[in-house]
């Protein structure tokens, strides 16, 4: 896919040359941050509170700063601000660099910062506190699907207890999720305005990267199954080639923060890592990767409708990566589909381990069915090969809907009690390859004796937490006009995974 990055880059560059000459215009009569100068971003750059950004929603005027679960007892804090600025906070005026004693500060509590710009125009707003991460983008324009356009991103990261800012693309992502009010986003670290170079970082302890996900979560009001899921899947999940490179991870992970956009406070966004090449592992040299995009009879395994060609999609299938664009880059998934839809018994029986990573399909049809992914047995599934000698392997992707989620028209009738599957588990099953049922219920009853269900519950109750402790829930029901009682979404999923795994430990043990 390198080819594809690099023609994405040349057409992103022609359209920035384009929308520069329409920045320039706009910009004598809408002082718009002056071409996004650091300096005249209005409410959004200029204040910190000790290293962390404070980030202003101007329609709400509401002021919001992450601040170290630590310092909750005892606060204080350095602020510093651009010198047009007059601060004060709770009637006092702060000098640039004047430390500000907060005392004992609760989450809740609600404080007064004022704001006054060359002693003219004065902004008031109720500040608070969240011990969750915070990030602030500004952009030139409307964010759109496609390209990316021009903006500023202010981060502030808890974790590793920094703040950093970078040029940045955004852009919408998914598909069905575009047409929810929350969107998610696509971003693009860049070293300038041109984007042209890319600026890789490590954030909240994630890969050092410069590219990642924000996701809404508008579909799952818990606002934590995606993540959940992936590290459900990342914490028992075979691969071959794991044992070859240290540095793959089978699931993509992610942090929870409260985010701005053009100083409108937009809730609760989870800070996410890409599922690409560089994320499982895989060879530069050989290595593949597909992504299945919808429903096609070749997703399913069911039949072929079409011959494969040189472009970089194929009935429900589109390539994330591989060295150059030809026909042969199908191959593999191609010999897969028709293995599966076309062979008789015995050619199945004989051939299908030598295509696919067995123990891994086995870890991924268990992880499905556990955790009842009604939306990934074919769709939202990447098919990956580490290089041109190894055997095909699976990742999930896109797990909203998952872990008894009835909000949506797609999961509101989905049974609890569904049983998982397609042609190829179901081939796998009914001919018993190599012993495959017993090799099935020997890693089920090992995964849920050494403790899977307690470990996505203690998961889940941290991720709750960060919610409920911060304040963040509210705002996030404030925001988009919920009532979402997190506790008692915790309550559900811990209700219902508890139930989920009973009943398939009894359909394991006896059917397999």
């Amino acid at each position: 896919m390198m080819i594809y990055k690099k023609i994405n880059k040349i057409l992103r560059l022609i359209f920035l040359i384009n929308i520069a000459i329409i920045i320039s215009f706009s910009c004598q009569e809408n002082n718009f941050i002056d071409s996004i100068d650091e300096q005249d971003i209005d409410s959004s750059s200029f204040i910190k509170l000790n290293n962390y950004y404070c980030f202003f929603d101007t329609i709400n005027e509401i002021a919001l700063v992450t601040i170290n679960s630590n310092e909750i007892d005892n606060y204080s804090a350095v602020i510093t601000h651009s010198k047009e600025y007059e601060i004060a906070i709770n009637n006092k005026i702060i000098n640039n660099g004047e430390h500000y004693d907060f005392g004992t500060s609760f989450i809740d509590d609600e404080y007064y910062i004022s704001v006054t710009k060359n002693n003219l125009d004065i902004e008031y707003y109720s500040l608070f506190f969240t011990t969750l991460p915070t990030a602030s983008i500004i952009t030139t324009g409307e964010i759109i699907d496609d390209p990316k356009i021009l903006s500023k991103i202010y981060i502030n990261d808890s974790k590793q207890n920094f703040s950093h800012q970078s040029w940045t693309g955004i852009e919408l992502r998914g598909a069905t999720a575009q047409t929810f009010p929350k969107k998610s986003y696509d971003l693009e670290l860049w070293e300038d305005e041109e984007g042209i170079n890319s600026s890789k970082i490590n954030l909240f302890e994630l890969r050092s990267d410069d590219d990642w996900h924000l996701d809404a979560m508008f579909v799952d009001l818990s606002r934590t199954r995606n993540i959940l899921g992936m590290n459900t899947w990342s914490s028992f999940a075979r691969a071959e080639h794991l044992l070859k490179t240290e540095d793959a991870i089978l699931a993509q992970r992610g942090q929870l923060l409260e985010l701005f956009i053009n100083q409108e406070y937009h809730g609760i966004y989870s800070f996410n890592e890409q599922i690409d090449r560089k994320q499982l592992g895989l060879k530069k040299n050989g290595g593949i990767l597909y992504k299945t995009e919808y429903w096609s009879p070749e997703v399913r395994f069911l039949s072929i409708e079409s011959e494969p060609d040189n472009s970089i999609i194929w009935n429900g299938y589109e390539i994330e990566y591989a060295n150059d664009l030809n026909t042969n880059n199908w191959y593999p998934i191609y010999d897969l589909v028709s293995l599966v839809a076309y062979s008789d018994d015995s050619t199945f029986y004989n051939s299908v381990e030598a295509l696919i990573d067995i123990d891994n399909s086995i870890d991924i049809w268990i992880f499905l069915n556990a955790i009842l992914a009604n939306d990934n047995i074919g769709k939202n599934m990447y098919i990956f090969k580490y290089d041109e000698h190894s055997k095909l392997s699976f990742a999930p992707w896109d797990l909203d809907l998952t872990f008894g989620n009835k909000n949506s028209p797609y999961s509101v009738d989905d049974p609890d009690d569904a049983i998982l599957t397609n042609n190829l588990y179901d081939r796998l099953f009914e001919l018993n390859v190599n012993n495959y049922k017993n090799k099935v219920k020997i890693r089920w009853n090992e995964l849920y004796s050494n403790g899977l269900f307690e470990s996505i519950i203690f998961d889940l109750q941290s991720k709750i937490n960060q919610i409920t402790q911060s304040e963040a829930g509210n705002r996030e029901n404030f925001r988009w006009g919920i009532e979402t009682n997190y506790n008692q979404k915790f309550d559900y999923i811990n209700s219902w995974l508890e139930t989920r795994f009973v009943f398939f430990d009894s359909y394991i043990n006896e059917t397999f």
